[in-house]
């Protein structure tokens, strides 16, 4: 913890280096109010505890987005996968109804033709 300014004893050491009444109390009120807007800066418990909660919020929104966005990728994956089984049947049954037809036609051409 910071020490309070001593004003009187500033005020007293002044005098004591030379200054006049009007001229310790005047230079002993300005280092007051500096200490004072100085001071000022610092971080209280409270302001610390406040930065504490509004972090673990915002963290908890982070994981939260994270989590939903990790159901939606996987959502997709999954709609992907069945989308390619049904193209890989689809490429599988095509060509083979095909040589079936060209089979019958070749056929029929040979014995009708």
């Amino acid at each position: 913890m910071i020490a309070a300014l001593d004003t009187l004893q500033t005020a007293k050491r002044l005098k004591e280096a030379g200054f006049d009444e009007a001229q310790s109390e005047a230079l002993t009120g300005v280092l007051r109010d500096a200490r004072a807007a100085e001071m000022g800066q610092f971080a209280t418990k409270a302001d610390i505890d406040r930065l504490a909660a509004a972090t673990k919020v915002g963290l908890d929104a982070l994981d939260a987005k994270i989590e939903r966005l990790a159901a939606e990728v996987k959502a997709e994956f999954a709609l992907l996968r069945s989308e390619m089984e049904v193209l890989r049947r689809d490429v599988t049954i095509r060509p083979g109804g095909m040589i079936v037809v060209a089979t019958g036609v070749l056929l029929a051409a040979k014995f009708f033709g």
